[in-house]
Parts: C-alpha cells; structure tokens; sequence
C-alpha cells in the first residue's frame, strides 16, 4: 500500500500531464536495478607546483573556509572535538568524491581575508577534480542506458551497449557532474559550497583562439571548428555556432545584391528604384527567408546524423533542479515522481500578460520622447549629411535609446521579470522552462525592439495619424487642448499657432482656435525618413552590445588578477619574514589534551577522529606550501587559484542571449531590408565580428559551460518560423502602405509625383499618398498578396524535403539491417526455445475414432507474462513463410 506522500493522478490530470511531456522525463531504472556501481576509489592530494605541468582538471569546487565558523558560535556543539569543523567540512566532501572515484587535488584559495592578528589567510580551498577512464566508463555505460530510454530509439541499441561511453571531453564533463550530483550528492545547496562547475582547458582553449576564433580563416574553416566546440563544449553550444556560420554566410549574397541595389540608384532613378524594391522586398521575405530555414532545416539533419548518428532523436530532457511538484507514482516507469498541475500557471499567464501591457505603455512613451528629441534637433540643427552637428546629436540619441532599451530595459527589467514568471510556473524540465521563457521574450522582442518601427512606419506614416498620438499624449499627461498646435503648425519662434492639427476627439472637433501645447512632445511628418531608421539599432546597438559582453569582462579579469597578484606578493613578503619555524609552529597536531577531550565525547568518537586527522594533515599542508614549493611554484599555485575562482564568479556561457541578439537581427533582415537594403551587409559585418566575439567569451571571460545533449537549436527555430512569417506580412504592408511603392506602377500617379516633386527626387521620402490609391484599394490588394505569398511558401514547404535524399537512404538502410537482424534473433530464439519443448514434452494418447492425435504445449518467454503456443508437426511452422523470413520488403524496395 503506497503511503500517504505518494498517489496516482486522475484521467483527465494524466492527460494534461502526457500533453505537457511530465512522464518521459522521470529518471529510468538502472540496467542493474539495486546493485551499486563498483569503481575502485580515487586518490588525492595537496597540489604542489611541480605537479601543475600535465595535469588537466576537469571540474572545481570552491569551498567557504569561514561560514561554519561562524554558524556554529551559537551551538552546543564541543568544537575542541575537531581541529578545524571548516576544515572538516571539506574533508568530508573529499572523502564522498574519492569513494565515487575521482580523483581530487587540494588548493588553497586567495589570501584577501584578514585575521585578528592582521595576518592574510585564505577564504576558500579549490577542490579540483580529475576523473580516471575506468571510472568514467563505467558511470558512462549507465548514464548513456538512462539517456536513450529517455531519447533514445530501437536502432541505437547496439551503439549503447557496445560503443565506448567517452568519446570526448565533454561526455567526461557530463559523467563527472552526474557523479558528483548523483553519487556523491555535493549540490551548491551545500551551506560550505560556494560552486561546482566545469573547469576551462588552457590548451584547448589557445588552440581554438589561435587557430580560429582569432584569424581572419574562421569561415573557411568552420567545419574544424564546429567539430572542435561540440567536442568540447557540447552539442548545445555546437549548434548555436553552427547556426551562426550558416545564418552569415547565407547573407552573403543578398548583401551583395544589396549593395548592388543602393550603388544603382542614381543611375535607375527614383521610380524604376521603387518599383525594383518590390521585387527585393519578396525576395527577402519569401524566397530568402524560408528558402534559408528550409536549407538550415537539411543542414540541422546532416549534423544530427553527423554528431548522434541519427536524425531521429528525440529532444534531451534535463531536469530542473528547481521544480517543485506533488509527489505520485509514474505511470510509466512505476517510480516515485512529482506532477504539478497545469491549470495553476493559467492566473501567472494573466500576470505577465499585464506585464506586458505596462511593459507596451512603457514603450509608448519612450517612442514619443525619442521622437520629440528628434525632431527638436532636426529643426535646431537643419544641415544634413555626414559628420554635421545634427548628425552627431541623432547618432548620441540613437546611442542613449540604444542602451536604454537594449541594456537597461532588457538585461535589467526584461530578461529577469521574464525568468521571474517562468521560474514562478514551476516547470519539470530545462527544456521545458527554456521553451517557456524563450516564448516570453519572442512577444517581449516586439514590445521592446519592434514597437519603434512598427509605430513610424504603419502608424506616423500615415498623414494626421502621429499628429492625432501627440495630441492624445498631450492632453493626456499635460491637459492641454485636443488640437492645440505644434511643430509644423506654429511660427518659427514657436509663439503662435499658424495652423490648427486635427483634434484626436469629437469634442475637438467643436473648437475653432487652438493654443501652443504646453506639454513637449511633438512630431513632424515632413522630418520621418524611414531610409534612416536603422543605422542605429543594427550598426551602433549590436556593436555596442558586444563591446561591452566582451571588453567589459576582459578589464575586470585583469583588475581582478592584478589585486590578487599584489596580495600573493604581500603574502609571501610576510612568509619570508616569519621564516620556517614560525611556519612549523603554526602546524596543528594531535596532542593529549584533544585526546582526553575526545575520549569523553561519545558523540564524534570515531568520525570525528578521523576527519581530524585528515584535515589537520590538509591544514599542515595549506602551512607548508611555503617550505614545500619554490617561490615560482608558489606563484603557479596562485596564478591557478586565481584563475578558477575568478572562473567561479562567472556565469556560465550560455547561448541563450546570443540567441536572442541572433533573432532580432533576423528580424530586422526579412522585416525592414527593403526600407534600408544595405541591411543584410550591415548584418554580416556585425555577425563576422559577433562570432569572434562569442567565441572569446567562451574561452576567456565565461565560465565553461555544462556540456548539454542536443538536437538542434531548440525552440528558437520557432521563433525564427514565426518572424518569417511576421515579414512577409510587414513586407507587404510596406509595400501597399507605409513606403508608397505602389503608386510607382500607375502611370498617373507617377506623373503626379513627379509633378509634385518639380522633376527633382532628392528631397524624396518614403510615404503613400491616399489620393491616388485609396485605403480601401490597398486593403484588398494586402489580402490578396498575402494569400498568394502564403500557398507558395507552404507548397515550397511541401515539395523541398528537409532531410537530404543521402541521408535518407542511409537511415532506410539501417532501419532494413537492423529489424533484418531483431527477426533474425527473434526466430533463432523462438526455434530454440521449441526444439527444447519438443525434446522435453511427453505425449499424451487421446482416442477418438481409433486413431491418435498428439499435441504439445511449449511457452514463449518475452520478458514478461508467458503466452501459451500451440506447435504443430508441420516444419513449416518453425521455418516460418518467405514473407516472414524477408520482412520490411518495402522498405528493403525503397533502399534499392
């Protein structure tokens, strides 16, 4: 009977819960359920400098040298029982690693905390780690066994039980944080631990920053280089650089297109320019994009099959350590679980949803400020062109709006409200919380990076629309009139109205004399020049994105290496001046006194003993590393120490923001490349530099991420699905509304233009003109298009497969083998387990009509309940039919 903590769920919660994944996820039955792994223990020892050369760590973690201390003042606890309880806190830590197996080095931490007697000591001890391949492989065979039940399909079978389970750095990455997790049951929950994490490899890493990320040859070879990063860093991060080269260098020929376009501009003219921008605007958004996602769709097959061995595999699950659920049986796997409800998220969808709303409102009001300050310096500073003083003034705004809305508002409000609500919906797996919160900052993207451009170009470009919004922000923040007069309708000493705009209310409507608006913002239709909208997000932002993901952390690596430097310098100072005996002074033993004090405490009699003997020997040796190491070797200790807790305040490298930064270029490209062709160019210089720039920060300036499974780039490749779509749309819009390239293809309205113009296109600026084309004409040609655009992308989808015919013949060759070969040993075994029976069974006489009839009973075992068989003596029973001995014949047509 199954105690009160654990229950099983109702129907209808069940399939809820098969709908949002919770079942598959749960951690399955060792292949040896109830027998403990057999590993030989590990060793370790207090590092010496002499020892660093040729050793390679693989995991640290940094342990706090005074918090027990401090916690356990209070207590009642004898602390003369142990010599150091921090001290025997960390023993015992390496005492759980070293029966799990590993291997573990000892190093003293930083020398910034000061004693009582002014004298430096260390913080922290660094407990780094190294793994042994008897060890790995044999945790290896049995994570690989959990994985695939989890993800895994029938054809991998042998690949799980014959291949090697490590294969590269970072599957021992992935064994070693399995065991220390799961075995030896060290979490940073510990109050003694500081952090776990995977160290970084020098070597590795001046090898992929020499040979790649920092020569001008990265592209050419990207191939290498992919191999190299998901050798090391995992798949997860492979498929983020290998998007990144793909998505590049796919921008490479409609940059040059792009170019090509702006520098024949002068020689086309201006309305055989806006009607070839129609043409570019469709090849962007339709041909390009989904002609793009589709490509990357193959070459996402072709890694998987290249990196897994199979394109079939499921999404790796991983659980997140955070969730919190009820505790019930799994109906899968029988094992205790935990579920939690889905319909208790429904009341946190509707907070972020009015996040987002405040969030919108927000924004609207930013918009409007940007927008007055432009137009402030437009009229104050009216010389145009390069390098003038109004050309500065917008490139500082665009800046100050940049890091506003990218810095402040995103990495400071945004992203952590978004990770707030999704942690607050208590997800079961990463994947699943990733998913979530990737969701989020896709509709956050257009609250925050779109809502600018959406607004100027299909709501201020239409005449009297953005006149109505100041009004409106007017009366609303400053009471004024509902058509009082600004910019364009006042004098030039702004005193009086020459003009009233169109009031944004019926009761307006009424009043026949307006008023200077006392309130500030204003906006002129005449100074909107989409052609100029995006210098700033695509060039300034980007680059200013990756100035300061890159330096920044790179200045404050070097401040926070130079003070510890000048602290190991002091600190060896103050050893020479003590000189050996006080160094063979300060050494803890065991004397009598700790002895009687121990002999009359029942309560630690043994453990306590032992964790004092081995931590006072850790203590002697963190004494005399000065009498055991030269002073160079000393100083390589330090650099060491240095370099892995400065690593221990990093975050990990994650790709998920380089992700984001990715999908809103990607949306600038299909959305507003015809407003601005020289975007897919601007795009792929950033891209070129962006890359680098990542690739540093993994090496250099972030911590070594934990290693992931993957298949591909997850839930972005939605994302990017669904911006696609968004700019054929917004193309679209573009094209019959906001830019008024569509009246270019009417004759009248291009003499009416012209005439407009006085023959001259210089001081020409995108914009419908309504009385040529109505709005109406307009709608009905939107849908149209729209239709048209959308049955030829899903028939495109359609036709082009995504897995290329070479790899698809390869898996139907496998897919033949393979059940060729399971009903092979099916029949093998059924033709032994039947010849036993026969040689075994008795028969048993029946009469009936003078004549016997002899039958036998034989049962098959399928690892589950017996299934009674009636064999016949006919032998083609056991042969079986040339269908039955040629199976999957369509298959094995198809391969042919």
């Amino acid at each position: 009977m199954k105690g009160c903590s654990e229950r099983y769920v109702s129907v209808g919660a069940m399939n809820r819960a098969l709908q949002d994944d919770q079942w598959i996820f749960a951690s399955p039955k060792s292949p040896h359920p109830g027998q403990p792994l057999a590993v030989q223990p590990g060793t370790y020892r207090y590092l010496k400098g002499a020892e660093l050369e040729g050793t390679a760590h693989e995991f640290a973690i940094v342990t706090r040298r005074d918090s027990f201390k401090k916690e356990n003042k209070s207590t009642t606890v004898d602390i003369d029982v142990a010599v150091d309880i921090t001290a025997g806190v960390e023993g015992r830590l390496i005492e759980k690693l070293v029966a799990s197996g590993l291997d573990v080095d000892v190093l003293e931490g930083d020398f910034s905390r000061v004693e009582a007697d002014g004298k430096k000591a260390s913080k922290y001890f660094v407990l780094l780690i190294r793994g042994n391949d008897e060890t790995l492989a044999t945790y290896g065979r049995r994570l690989r066994f959990q994985t695939w039940l989890r993800s895994g399909n029938s054809r991998e079978v042998d690949s799980v039980v014959k291949s090697s389970p490590i294969d590269t750095p970072a599957e021992r990455i992935q064994v070693i944080d399995h065991i220390i997790r799961e075995k030896a049951k060290i979490t940073e929950d510990h109050p003694n631990v500081r952090s776990i994490f995977p160290v970084h490899d020098p070597a590795t890493n001046r090898y992929l920053l020499k040979t790649f990320i920092g020569t001008q040859k990265l592209e050419f070879l990207s191939e290498n280089f992919l191999q190299k990063v998901r050798d090391h860093f995992g798949e997860k991060v492979g498929y983020y650089f290998a998007f990144m080269d793909f998505y590049n260098k796919a921008l490479v020929p409609i940059a040059l297109l792009g170019v090509l376009l702006t520098c024949l501009r002068g020689v086309m003219g201006t309305p055989m320019y806006m009607r070839v921008l129609v043409a570019w605007a469709v090849l962007i958004s339709v041909v390009w994009s989904f002609g793009l996602l589709k490509a990357w769709s193959r070459r996402n097959n072709e890694l998987n099959y290249l990196w897994a061995n199979n394109i079939e595999t499921n999404t790796i699950m991983y659980r997140n350590p955070n969730f919190r659920g009820i505790a019930i049986v799994n109906p899968v796997t029988g094992l205790p679980d935990q579920y939690y409800p889905s319909w208790k998220r429904y009341p946190k969808y509707l907070a972020v949803v009015f996040f987002m709303v405040v969030q919108i409102s927000i924004m609207m009001l930013i918009i409007a400020t940007w927008i007055t300050a432009f137009e402030v310096l437009k009229v104050r500073y009216p010389d145009r062109g390069i390098f003038s003083a109004q050309w500065f003034y917008i490139l500082g705004g665009g800046v100050l709006y940049g890091l506003f809305v990218d810095i402040i508002q995103w990495s400071v409000l945004v992203t952590k409200a978004a990770r707030m609500f999704t942690e607050w919906e208590n997800w079961k797996t990463i994947e699943q919380f990733e998913k979530s919160m990737i969701r989020k900052l896709f509709l956050m993207d257009f609250l925050n990076y779109y809502t600018w451009f959406f607004l100027l170009a299909f709501v201020y470009v239409i005449p009297g629309a953005g006149d109505t919004i100041t009004n409106f922000l007017n009366t609303l923040i400053w009471e004024d009139p509902a058509n009082c007069c600004f910019g364009p309708y006042m004098d030039r000493s702004s005193t009086y109205c020459n003009s009233c705009p169109p009031a944004w209310n019926e009761m307006g409507l009424r009043e026949t004399r307006c008023i200077p608006c006392r309130g500030w913002v204003t906006f002129d239709i005449n100074h909107l020049d989409l052609e100029t909208l995006f210098l700033t997000p695509i060039i300034i932002t980007q680059l200013l994105n990756l100035l300061i993901a890159v330096v920044v952390p790179w200045i404050h690596r070097k401040h926070y290496e130079q003070r510890l430097h000048g602290t190991d310098q002091k600190v060896m100072a103050m050893v020479k001046a003590q000189g050996e005996r006080c160094l063979l002074a300060n050494m803890t033993y065991r004397n009598e006194d700790t002895d009687n004090v121990r002999n009359r405490s029942m309560v630690c009699s043994s453990i306590a003993a032992r964790n004092s003997d081995n931590l006072a020997h850790l203590l002697n040796q963190s004494s005399v590393r000065y009498l055991e190491n030269s002073e160079g070797e000393v100083k390589l200790l330090n650099a060491k120490a240095r370099a892995v807790l400065f690593e221990s305040e990093q975050e990990n490298y994650d790709p998920y923001d380089d992700y984001h930064h990715m999908t809103v270029q990607f949306g600038f490209v299909v959305m507003f490349s015809m407003l601005w062709p020289l975007m897919p160019a601007a795009c792929m210089l950033v891209n070129a530099l962006k890359t680098r720039g990542d690739g540093f920060r993994l090496c250099r300036t972030n911590r070594r991420p934990f290693p992931r499974k993957a298949s591909g780039i997850g839930e972005w490749n939605n994302m990017l699905y669904a911006i696609a779509l968004a700019g054929v749309l917004v193309n679209i819009g573009l094209i019959f509304i906001s830019t008024g390239t569509m009246e270019f293809f009417s004759p009248s309205c291009t003499k009416q233009i012209t005439y407009a113009m006085g023959g001259n296109f210089s001081h020409f600026h995108f914009g419908p003109d309504f009385a040529c084309v109505s709005l109406t004409t307009r709608m009905v040609m939107i849908l149209i298009s729209e239709h048209v655009c959308l049955v030829l992308i899903w028939s495109f989808w359609k036709i082009i497969r995504s897995i290329p015919p070479k790899l698809q013949l390869d898996m139907l060759r496998q897919e033949y083998a393979f059940k060729s070969l399971l009903y092979e040993r099916v029949m093998k075994k059924a033709s032994t387990n039947t010849t036993a029976s026969l040689s075994t069974s008795t028969a048993v006489p029946t009469r009936g009509n003078g004549s016997f009839h002899t039958t036998y009973e034989t049962h098959t075992v399928m690892n589950n309940p017996i299934i009674s068989v009636g064999v016949s003596q006919n032998e083609n029973a056991l042969t079986g039919s040339k269908d039955e001995n040629e199976p999957l014949l369509s298959t094995k047509r198809l391969a042919q």
